[in-house]
């Protein structure tokens, strides 16, 4: 069975941005709690044993997941005319994005590794390097989806399409400013209005790039 380019970018978008929201969101916070340092990191993931790492290593498959479908839709657009070249600039920065997701995921699931074998010190220090090198996120997740938001508005089929780039652009803009002025929105009502957002337009784009390929 041969599965288009198109397809999978449409897909990996679609399951990629729910899943992540049904672990980061559902589970994640119901099993293992909500922990705000690192030392409730490794504390929380401690009590929660495997089912805790396991939650971390698919939030973090599925959030990359959805970064892999963004690079490949922002390919597709860089291979349009009109803000291609924005196109390739998103499916560049996603690489980088996803780079850093890997590297987060990986140091977050060492520093349990090391604390279930007794290294508390490494563990603490696996655990602080993980946490507090998200910092940059924001911006970088920003900067990404704003660019993927250009060549959607301008190579919209249908204003459906094209308000689908607006919504994006604006809430990824709301996501820019927040991190400049030093905001940060985490789960404040503000934070999950965007995120929530952000999957919406991300699902519906990946239907319509969906009905689009048949």
């Amino acid at each position: 069975m041969n599965i288009s380019n198109k397809t999978l970018s449409s897909w990996l978008l679609i399951l990629g941005a729910i899943l992540t929201l049904v672990i980061w969101v559902g589970l994640e916070p119901a099993i293992v709690g909500d922990y705000t340092s690192p030392q409730e990191f490794l504390g929380m993931m401690g009590e929660a044993g495997d089912v805790g790492a396991l939650l971390g290593l698919l939030g973090g498959v599925f959030f990359l997941a959805q970064i892999v479908g963004t690079v490949m839709f922002a390919r597709q657009l860089g291979e349009g005319d009109s803000g291609a070249a924005f196109g390739n600039i998103a499916a560049i920065l996603g690489i980088v994005l996803g780079a850093a997701i890997i590297g987060t995921n990986d140091l977050g699931l060492s520093a349990l590794a090391a604390g279930s074998a007794g290294d508390a010190a490494s563990a603490m220090v696996g655990a602080q390097v993980s946490y507090y090198s998200g910092a940059s996120f924001g911006m970088l997740f920003g900067l990404t989806y704003l660019c993927l938001s250009l060549p959607m508005i301008a190579q919209a089929s249908d204003m459906f399409q094209k308000v689908l780039g607006y919504l994006l652009g604006l809430l990824t803009l709301v996501m820019i400013i927040s991190t400049l002025a030093g905001v940060d929105l985490g789960t404040s009502v503000i934070g999950i209005i965007v995120w929530l957002g952000l999957v919406l337009v991300l699902v519906l784009t990946g239907v319509a790039n969906l009905r689009s390929s048949e």
